[in-house]
């Protein structure tokens, strides 16, 4: 399993180790279906992902906006979740059963980068999304796959905002909390931080 999980921003490291992982020959599977489209089209945001990608060599990119139409995931060298809405990536996921297939692609050694709501839904439960997004698609089962140690994800972290200060220290469940520009890499379950992050919310109770 190669996870990759980015806070938001720019990542040099992470954006490095993903494409060290890629076979330029191979196809990486664009998934933007958390973008909110009343801000841009899924298609102006394929065409960023493509030329900021393009530019080290990855030529093959496929967009998909609907999940029930991809059989097999093992045709593809790498899938990226992009950001936007976690509650609304999270229920196509679950009404598609697109996340056994996840599972199953990434039990297989695959390769998946999730970019901010893309990296939320691979904690313990996406309920730290309810601080930068709103639940308008009704979802109730908020649990995510759980493949960063039982932690909760948190995106976007500012250390001077005291709104989200408080919201992380009554948060209920532990966080690996994510600066723009920070991220986690997780490889077979071992979990190693890119960038700067607190892995706790005892780490901001120090620093507040």
């Amino acid at each position: 399993m190669k996870l990759l999980l980015s806070g938001g921003g720019t990542n040099k490291p992470l954006d490095e180790y993903f494409i060290s992982q890629i076979d330029l020959k191979g196809t990486v599977l664009f998934i933007p279906i958390a973008w909110d489209e009343s801000f841009s089209s899924y298609n102006h945001c394929f065409e960023h992902f493509s030329n900021i990608y393009n530019h080290y060599g990855i030529k093959n990119i496929k967009m998909c906006t609907d999940l029930f139409s991809i059989q097999n995931l093992h045709k593809y060298n790498a899938i990226y979740f992009e950001g936007g809405n976690t509650f609304k990536l999270l229920k196509a996921i679950k009404e598609s059963k697109f996340d056994l297939k996840i599972i199953e692609y990434l039990n297989n050694n695959g390769l998946i980068y999730g970019f901010s709501a893309g990296a939320i839904i691979f904690g313990n439960s996406i309920e730290s999304a309810y601080f930068n997004d709103d639940n308008d698609v009704g979802l109730e089962d908020l649990t995510g796959f759980n493949l960063v140690g039982g932690n909760d994800i948190f995106c976007h972290y500012s250390e001077n905002d005291n709104e989200e200060n408080e919201y992380i220290k009554n948060y209920p469940n532990d966080l690996f909390i994510l600066c723009d520009g920070s991220g986690l890499l997780v490889l077979d379950y071992k979990i190693q931080s890119m960038g700067k992050m607190y892995l706790s919310k005892n780490d901001i109770r120090k620093n507040k």
